[in-house]
């Protein structure tokens, strides 16, 4: 007898389902509100869900005292974004139990009941672990009748792979390949069969020339076909409960919205768990087979309930130490309610004493930090747990498993390699600066910069001491928010100035729906969290942005940049729900921003008649360039250390009573930054930072940032608005307005989604198949030769030294400042005589 030729089939292809508990969501009527009433109704509709919010925009729901989003995501300059690549958060549901006792065991895409195929099987979705170059491949037992196979008439023939051309390159005849194997990939690949006619091809043919085997390979598109229209409805019922609660925040929308947040967590496990039980060694299809394999992954939600209770568990414990985190103000010791936003940060921004300056960052990183050790501790222990029920080998490998490599932090290393020396010279020059400033007793001129005197807490961006920076103080930045406003600009008028550029370059336009729907202008009825952000409603017409627009450049930029979004949604939303979507989670942040860099140019505002004359003066330029460079280039270095020190802790790599101090090793080794007072492992640093709390992984904006300047490169050169060594052209000065050739270029990047990876993305749209750091110094070229010249002139070291601890096991030796790179440099001989001393007899008791 024959059978479904995968297990699920018997429960779900009848229109009677044999198991209740199998039973999905019955699609209902599109119903959705744009949130501009009060009271909305409640529908079944608004229980159906989509990813959580957190995918998206960061953490659900979560405020300080004083009603505002505690997000220090801001910090990052990213102007909102769209999903992020992982289900972090998950909810304690009862667990489906799945009924396969009726399934069908001889089918050709059967497994057992924990979807395993063979012994040792804990790698087979992934495809992950070696295997020998000969194989004896077996189906399982096909047989209608004892000494009948359909499949194989020589079940005792081996299949030798060793004349393949090579193994490791997407051979189609394959059955596995190690680590370098990209694990949404099919083994079998239609591009490469004519090249290998062997056995194995030969075998392949048999397959796919089988009638039997042609038919249930039909129901098993038919059923994705079925999923992908319930799934599609589930995520526009989600998407609308979430619209409905950030466009009118109140107790009300916020019940349904975590009510849709947790319908849709239930299907999508349940979902995962019927596409893991599909046996996909039989699945020929590269495109079905990525499908499965992306609907097969859900993050932490794949958990046992004890278990996903418990990571929840965690991060809650941790989030509300870092929400409730105050410190007293400096020197005044009765003022003890100052958070992070808006008090801390505003003083990190502004404050230029640098006692002040310390006390806030240490008096902060101990309130908000040290607290939460214990429980990330614990969260290391439950992410390998996370990494085997997603089929990975350990916690690191999870963190970057979105991105498909099996070398993913190598190869972000050598990106990072590529932009080091611009770095270095734009750390160099800063560091001048700011010991010209705090003098030198303060600041060694060979050692790594303090971290408290950069403007921001974490030093990830440098921004707002531009002040004490700037190359050439008597040459004004570019603002046009003056003419913006004396032109009578509205939120209205830019968002239609974004269409036109789209439209200019051969896009699409966004239609009446979206004006009708979108919120451009904070309601004076109603709470609305104003963080800019694009929606996708999962039903292929209906997009929005939610923002609160201010009339000035930057909204300007942030308005082009969420269009972006708009533009990436309306590109792909041919394809199943599965693929809608970035080719990795960086993609959408990228594209957004790459539109930024041309709509920022002043060619472009004097094009839309806001500037009134050119600027070539290199003075200008170099300004221009500083500023873009003091948040782009300065932000690389953390956002590379921060998940660099994650996958280290996950993996192992690093221990967990050192891991405070190996993130500073990180900071001081990648930055050039080191901790202003000297730290130890009682403290826990890197907790102050939101995204450390929530478990959301930050390598895409380092990701981003540099995929931004490549595509920007790709688009300038097919426009012929940048030609490599012109003086004419340049990078910094392209303007992709009105320029088709480079929209039919992003048009073809953004119609993929995320139906193949990202390098095959990548290769066939810009003709380079990894991210490339050259764009970004191509960009920043001027400046780092200008850099290059002032360092020569001023005879200033470039690069850093390592000048002594900067964290230590013990407290007894936390709390000592650092001077001039220097524990307490400016001190008299003999105390420095002691605090050697002190140094040497712990490190001693600590070997």
């Amino acid at each position: 007898m024959w059978h479904c030729l995968f297990i699920i089939c018997s429960t779900l292809w009848s229109t009677g389902l044999a198991n209740p508990q199998l039973n999905l969501p019955t699609p209902q009527p599109e119903i959705f509100y744009n949130g501009y009433t009060p009271n909305v109704a409640t529908t079944p509709a608004q229980l159906r869900a989509d990813r959580d919010r957190s995918q998206r925009y960061g953490p659900p729901y979560a405020e300080n005292e004083g009603g505002t989003s505690i997000d220090d995501g801001l910090d990052d300059f990213r102007y909102g974004q769209t999903y992020d690549e992982r289900m972090r958060l998950g909810y304690a549901y009862p667990t489906p139990r799945l009924n396969f006792s009726d399934r069908a065991d001889d089918s050709p895409f059967s497994a057992d009941q924990q979807g395993n195929r063979g012994q040792d099987n804990r790698y087979a979705n992934h495809n992950y672990g070696p295997t020998s170059s000969s194989t004896e491949r077996n189906y399982g037992n096909f047989n209608d009748q004892p000494n009948y196979n359909v499949y194989n008439p020589n079940p005792n023939a081996n299949v030798n792979y060793n004349n393949l051309n090579d193994p490791y390159v997407n051979n189609g005849n394959v059955e596995f390949v190690g680590n370098d194997r990209n694990r949404f990939q099919s083994p079998y690949q239609s591009n490469q069969d004519r090249f290998n006619l062997n056995q194995g091809y030969q075998e392949r043919q048999r397959y796919q020339q089988d009638r039997r085997y042609q038919q249930e390979l039909e129901k098993l598109r038919n059923l994705l076909v079925e999923t992908d229209q319930k799934g599609s409805l589930e995520c526009t019922a989600n998407v609308a409960a979430q619209w409905n609660f950030e466009t009118n925040v109140n107790d009300y929308t916020q019940t349904e919205a975590l009510n849709a947040q947790q319908r849709y967590v239930e299907y999508q496990r349940i979902t995962a768990e019927q596409s893991k039980r599909i046996n996909k060694d039989l699945i020929f299809d590269r495109r079905l087979y990525r499908q499965l394999m992306l609907q097969s992954e859900v993050g932490p939600n794949s958990l046992s309930l004890d278990v996903l209770d418990r990571y929840n568990r965690l991060l809650n414990e941790m989030l509300f130490l870092y929400n409730d985190a105050s410190i007293c103000a400096y020197q005044q010791p009765f003022q003890c309610d100052l958070h992070y936003i808006p008090h801390l940060k505003d003083i990190m921004a502004k404050s230029r004493d640098w006692d002040e300056l310390q006390h806030t960052w240490v008096e902060y990183h101990r309130k908000a930090g040290r607290g939460m050790r214990d429980n990330y501790e614990q969260l290391i222990d439950v992410m390998q747990d996370v990494a085997a029920a997603n089929n990975v080998s350990n916690g690191g490998e999870y963190w970057f498993l979105a991105y498909e490599s099996g070398n993913f932090r190598q190869d972000m290393d050598i990106v990072w390699e590529q932009i080091r020396p611009l770095y270095e010279s734009l750390h160099s020059y800063v560091r001048r600066k700011l010991r010209d400033y705090y003098g030198p007793d303060r600041i060694n001129r060979i050692a790594p910069i303090p971290s408290h005197i950069l403007g921001n807490m974490y030093g990830q961006s440098w921004s707002n001491v531009l002040d004490i920076l700037i190359p050439y103080p008597g040459r004004k930045l570019i603002d046009v928010t003056p003419r913006m406003v004396e032109q009578g600009y509205t939120p209205l008028l830019m968002f239609q100035l974004a269409e036109e550029f789209f439209t200019s370059i051969n896009m699409s336009a966004v239609g009446p729906e979206f004006y009708r729907n979108s919120l451009f202008e904070q309601p004076l009825d109603r709470r609305v969290l104003c963080e800019p952000s694009a929606w996708d409603f999962c039903n292929r017409h209906d997009f929005r942005v939610k923002m609160c627009t201010d009339i000035n450049q930057r909204s300007l930029v942030s308005v082009h940049h969420e269009m972006a979004h708009i533009q990436y949604f309306l590109q792909y939303r041919h394809l199943p729900k599965v693929f809608r979507n970035g080719a990795n989670p960086a993609f959408h942040q990228a594209v957004g921003d790459a539109i930024g860099l041309s709509v920022s140019t002043p060619k472009h505002l004097q094009t839309l008649g806001l500037l009134q004359r050119s600027l070539d003066e290199s003075s200008y330029d170099i300004n221009y360039l500083f500023t873009m460079a003091i948040d782009k280039v300065a932000f690389l270095p953390f956002a590379l250390s921060l998940d660099n020190w994650r996958y280290d802790v996950f993996s192992g790599n690093a221990n967990k009573r050192v891991m405070n101090c190996h993130y500073w090793n990180l900071r001081e080794k990648y930055s050039g930054i080191k901790p202003p007072v000297l730290r130890s492992e009682m403290d826990f640093d890197v907790g102050a930072k939101y995204h450390i709390p929530a478990n959301i992984p930050y390598i895409k904006y380092f990701f981003s940032t540099v995929l931004q300047f490549q595509l920007y490169r790709s688009m300038c050169r097919a426009a012929g608005q940048y030609v490599p060594n012109d003086p004419r052209k340049p990078l910094h000065k392209c303007d992709i307005y009105r320029q088709p050739a480079a929209g039919n270029l992003l048009k073809q990047l953004m119609a993929k989604g995320a139906s193949q990876p990202w390098q095959e993305v990548l290769q066939e749209t810009l003709g380079e198949g990894r991210l490339d750091g050259s764009a970004l110094r191509e960009y920043f070229a001027p400046l780092e030769e200008w850099l290059r010249q002032e360092a020569l002139r001023t005879n200033e070291y470039v690069g850093w030294n390592y000048d002594g601890d900067y964290c230590k096991r013990s407290i007894e030796t936390a709390g000592l400042q650092i001077f001039g790179g220097y524990y307490n440099a400016a001190a008299s001989p003999l105390l420095s005589l002691l605090l050697l001393g002190l140094s040497s007899w712990l490190s001693y008791s600590l070997l």
